[in-house]
């Protein structure tokens, strides 16, 4: 039976990891879009991530980036549209059900096909929507919508079941199709939507981006120094920019951290801008430090882990001509 078969996948477990791997992007995808580490969008766009474009059009999708998470590639992309949210989620939703490996057309067709998903709940009787995910808020203001797109058929539900154990084998998601996220957020001053999009196109190996010992793939910065006695759990950078993000865990205190990156960056010109704080129980400058050197920013975080140790954020945005990062007198970049 192909569900004994799937069960008993050697590598069913690296299907768990999806969920770290969603958890980890979404906070890598957040800190690099931020207006800061948006640079303006070139003339034209690069070969890698055009996929998506072509399909959704100019509209929806602007030039993408690419950007390296522990050493895979994803597209990121950035844009403001006069589309509503409901018309951006609905229009990427039209995309991931015309791409869900013709699932509704084989099922109906199947011996009581059509009579078996009636007894589904609502929500999954249209088996286009097997792969995909959207929310859109009581207001209307912001939504999001995730899924796995596939160009051809695929093979109906049996294609999707051999892919799926395909997956399970070798951790690569290109097994299933290419992943899709879109969150849009409606800003009332400009009548414009933002529409934030990261995909996937072709192979993109999620084991491969998790490590049991020792660094996750990918790599430190040539600018910044690493956190002293640490291993890094996440790597994601901008290929053809200077934004990045890098996590790591230490044993050191978050003061410890903190001192050692003033001792660190000081010294080779960077300048340190406390942070103000609104109360004594609020003050940002116990876990965060800000620098600054020839119009770049690096921005050094510490927290807690659920291992009891320190957990250390390091972000960098600006330079190369892209964008400028300085301080106000009360101590924000701009």
């Amino acid at each position: 039976m192909i569900w004994e078969k799937l069960y008993r996948s050697r590598r069913l477990r690296g299907t768990l990891r999806v969920a770290a791997f969603l958890a980890a992007a979404n906070l890598t995808f957040s800190a690099l879009m931020l207006p800061q580490a948006r640079a303006a969008a070139e003339e034209a766009a690069k070969k890698s991530g055009l996929e998506l474009l072509r399909q959704i059009g100019p509209t929806l999708v602007g030039p993408p980036e690419v950007a390296l998470i522990n050493g895979q590639r994803m597209s990121l992309a950035s844009k403001l549209t006069p589309l509503s949210v409901d018309q951006v989620i609905e229009r990427f939703g039209q995309h991931c059900r015309e791409h869900s490996a013709g699932l509704a057309s084989e099922i109906a067709a199947l011996p009581k096909g059509a009579a078996a998903l009636e007894r589904l709940p609502e929500e999954l009787r249209d088996p286009s929507r097997w792969l995909s995910s959207e929310t859109i808020a009581g207001d209307h203001k912001t939504g999001q919508i995730a899924c796995i797109a596939r160009k051809d058929s695929g093979g109906g539900l049996k294609g999707l079941v051999d892919r799926i154990i395909a997956f399970t084998e070798s951790g690569d998601l290109a097994e299933i199709g290419d992943a899709r996220y879109v969150v849009a957020r409606r800003d009332d001053a400009s009548g414009q939507t933002h529409v934030l999009a990261m995909w996937t196109e072709g192979k993109f190996n999620i084991p491969e981006m998790f490590s049991e010992s020792g660094d996750a793939p990918g790599s430190d910065s040539a600018t910044v120094p690493r956190p002293p006695e640490a291993r890094r759990v996440l790597s994601a950078e901008m290929a053809r920019r200077s934004y990045a993000i890098r996590m790591y865990d230490t044993k050191h205190t978050n003061e410890e951290v903190l001192s050692y990156y003033e001792r660190q960056l000081e010294p080779s010109g960077f300048l340190v801008h406390p942070l103000p704080h609104s109360s004594a129980e609020l003050d940002l400058n116990d876990h965060v430090r800000a620098f600054s050197k020839d119009g770049a920013a690096v921005i050094v975080v510490t927290t807690q882990t659920p291992a009891e140790q320190t957990g250390v954020s390091i972000i960098e945005l600006g330079s190369m001509g892209f964008s400028q990062a300085s301080a106000t007198p009360e101590g924000f970049f701009e």
